[in-house]
């Protein structure tokens, strides 16, 4: 059985499109969050003939971004994990037919390995995404995160038993 694995710039484009997915969720959701404790304080401050700043002075930057990156990851956790876990994809990989896999068997990758692979992300991101750039490189196409979980990313047409 021949495979072909999936390389780093197909790959980026499909993380490009999951994070822009995230992003847009989380933002989404910061803001429905924001907004129902804006108003539940504005009602607070106008029942005591005081005026609420206008929503967007109401919110320090610094702690929007701390909300932000936490609805991030709350999204991602799944998003990742149970994406590569049950259907072995991800909105990003999908269109361009990457599927994640064992890299012993080339079949479904277990919670485990999908666990340790959304956990190793972080140290593919240091340095400067020096994990990320060994897919470049490494002769399977493997980023840190996927040598440490023992997965390997494909592209589900070249085969057929996964």
């Amino acid at each position: 059985m021949s495979v072909r694995y999936a390389g780093f710039w197909i790959r980026l484009i499909a993380d490009i499109i999951d994070s822009l997915v995230l992003t847009a969720l989380s933002w989404l959701l910061e803001y429905i969050l924001l907004g129902m404790v804006y108003g539940v304080w504005a009602l607070y401050m106008k029942m005591h003939a005081q005026l609420a700043p206008p929503f967007s002075d109401a919110f320090n930057p610094f702690y929007l971004q701390i909300v932000n990156v936490g609805l991030y990851f709350c999204l991602a956790f799944p998003y990742y994990v149970w994406g590569h876990f049950y259907w072995g994809t991800t909105l990003g990989k999908r269109p361009f037919n990457i599927y994640v896999v064992s890299a012993d068997t080339l079949g479904p990758i277990t919670i485990k390995q999908s666990m340790v692979r959304f956990f190793s992300y972080l140290i593919s991101y240091l340095p400067f995404c020096a994990g990320f750039l060994m897919a470049a490189i490494h002769p399977k196409k493997q980023g840190l995160h996927e040598l440490v979980a023992g997965t390997v990313s494909v592209n589900r047409s070249s085969f057929r038993e996964v």
